[in-house]
């Protein structure tokens, strides 16, 4: 709503367009926009020296209104959120289209300056809400098709009638969520010069019960020469002395003795019991990023390995998974 206005002569204010394309404005103001904050609220601004083009769309310079002391954050995956100078939300404005949309309610309060082709303030109040429309009906045709991805969507308006064009990008909070996938992990390029500098271990089960009662499979690697050693365990508990027993066969037979220690965080592994043990023997315990198995990549991939034999095997011989 323009609540001041003053007329420039006429062909004398010349300002370049957002196109490049220079021309004559007719005048300058003030004008109060109502924005709408995501927690219901809205707030009033007040822009001041408001360039007027009669017949064009409203855009706001974001140079501009940074001079002005408001401060622009972009939010990802929604557009952008405006601040003012005590860092208070003013203003948002979501992605619509390839251009930021700043998302206002009308201004029904009337004002004196009727006589003004506002063509332009028509523009800003229409525009925000067409394209929001749109973007609500490409929302609805996403979801009714099962949140199928805008390249598949393209065709709609070929084979539905009213259906809306399907453009710019898809900022659907569910599928954000559900379809999230995580990057590869970079291979690590650094290893233990020399045996039990660096120890993984990882326990895999619980497994078929065995003819011998086994349910778990113990396993330590030697991160220099990559050698693995199983153990077959009824219970998880058993983890610390059939490390006391594998530490010491390890250690008579090379020399060296144990100095890391690296596993995931399983309770076996965390336990009060085997945290002592490995400050006494002055062995440093390394654990990786829970729900990570990336990150004990050695000994996962030996697990999955071991395993992967083991069924060819009982496979090829026609045995159950007990043996």
């Amino acid at each position: 709503m323009i609540i001041t206005y003053t007329e420039y002569p006429p062909n004398t204010k010349k300002v370049k367009r957002y196109n490049g394309v220079t021309s004559f404005a007719s005048g300058y103001g003030s004008v109060r926009l109502i924005c709408q904050l995501p927690d219901g609220k809205t707030e009033t601004i007040i822009m001041q020296e408001v360039v007027h083009w009669p017949g064009s769309f409203n855009f706001i310079s974001q140079s501009q209104i940074t001079d002005k002391d408001v401060k622009v954050e972009p939010v990802n995956h929604y557009g952008l959120n405006l601040y003012n100078r005590h860092g208070k939300l003013i203003a948002t404005a979501p992605h619509v289209d390839g251009l930021f949309v700043l998302d206002r309610v009308l201004d029904r309060e009337s004002t004196e300056y009727t006589d003004i082709d506002d063509s332009c303030l028509l523009a800003l109040k229409t525009t925000g809400h067409a394209s929001r429309h749109d973007a609500e009906k490409r929302m609805l045709w996403h979801r009714r098709l099962a949140h199928v991805g805008l390249k598949a969507l393209e065709i709609l308006p070929k084979v539905v009638a009213d259906a809306p064009m399907m453009t710019g990008r898809c900022d659907c909070a569910s599928c954000i969520k559900c379809k999230l996938t995580r990057k590869p992990f970079t291979p690590t390029t650094s290893r233990a010069t020399e045996p039990l500098q660096l120890v993984h271990s990882n326990i895999c089960g619980p497994l078929e019960t065995a003819i011998g009662g086994g349910r778990y499979m113990l396993l330590f690697i030697d991160d220099a020469t990559r050698h693995p050693d199983e153990y077959i365990l009824k219970y998880k508990s058993e983890a610390l002395e059939k490390f006391k027993e594998w530490k010491a066969l390890r250690e008579k037979e090379s020399g060296k003795q144990v100095k890391r220690f690296c596993t995931d965080g399983g309770g076996e592994y965390t336990s009060k019991k085997f945290a002592e043990y490995l400050k006494s023997e002055g062995i440093l315990k390394e654990t990786t990023t829970p729900y990570t198995p990336q990150s004990n990549g050695v000994v996962e991939r030996a697990n999955r390995m071991i395993m992967e034999r083991v069924r060819c095997m009982l496979d090829n011989a026609g045995l159950s998974k007990k043996y």
